[in-house]
């Protein structure tokens, strides 16, 4: 017998579509679409006795080599389907705007939504918004490369230093030398707070890892530490920094031989 074509959760679903569209009427033949599609494509996120990760993310090289790893990373774990919108089919909606279709279906079904901003601008900053601002807030991580609140508070290790270091670099206007005026500056706010570091070893552990880092605007720091006082923020500065962050998110943990 042929599976049939409306899945068990097409009350969920549909309610997931009209939060995506306001309300917007959606015609027949769209409704069969998309939960012709959804019968087809999301069967993983709740058929199984599995834990599902929606990954977010720029599909743009290079950086979607990153969260293609974070989700492959996550797929070691035992009973876990980690997954990329781009990766699913298209639902043919030619009136609609298809994207926000399949993120409120898929941020819904997910148990867990996880998002790595490397830039301060495309469409990976969109769901920052769209993350900070519904329902899918409380099961959602982000992960922002080199991010760091600016206050002296928050220098508790050297890792804080690079980041913020780099977040400085990335954001002072000014020639070179108005640059490491700032980095003296956070080195010794650094040494006040107990971190033994210099210019130099920032500088060259920037250089090493060659952390280019967006200059973020005011709002999308705001969002980021939102998302830290909840707990649910992991800067990292380096791919070794984002895979240990990776490891520390809820769910089945990796197996044991493989962290050995």
């Amino acid at each position: 017998m042929s599976p049939p074509s409306v899945p068990p959760n097409s009350s969920k679903i549909m309610e997931a579509v009209q939060n995506a569209l306001h309300g917007l009427d959606v015609q027949s033949i769209e409704a069969i679409r998309i939960l012709s599609w959804a019968n087809s494509e999301t069967p993983a996120l709740y058929d199984r006795d599995q834990t599902a990760y929606l990954v977010l993310g720029s599909y743009r090289d290079p950086y979607i080599r990153r969260v293609r790893a974070v989700g492959d990373r996550l797929n070691r774990r035992y009973g876990t389907y980690a997954f990329l919108i781009g990766d699913l089919t298209d639902i043919d909606l030619p009136r609609l705007p298809e994207f926000r279709v399949k993120f409120h279906i898929t941020a819904t079904l997910s148990d867990y939504v996880v998002a790595v901003f490397e830039q301060d601008a495309g469409g990976e900053i969109n769901e920052l918004g769209k993350l900070g601002e519904t329902e899918y807030f409380e099961k959602a991580y982000a992960f922002p490369r080199a991010y760091h609140w600016e206050t002296d508070a928050h220098l508790s290790d050297e890792r804080d230093v690079i980041a913020a270091g780099a977040q400085l670099m990335a954001a002072t206007d000014g020639d070179h030398q108005t640059k490491i005026a700032e980095l003296n500056s956070l080195v010794e706010r650094a040494d006040q707070a107990g971190i033994d570091t210099t210019v130099e070893a920032v500088t060259t552990e920037l250089e090493r890892h060659d952390i280019e880092v967006p200059s973020y605007s005011w709002v999308h720091l705001n969002d980021f530490r939102l998302f830290e006082l909840h707990g649910r923020c992991y800067p990292w500065t380096t791919e070794e920094e984002l895979f240990e962050a990776t490891d520390d998110l809820p769910g089945s943990p990796r197996p044991e031989w493989e962290q050995q």
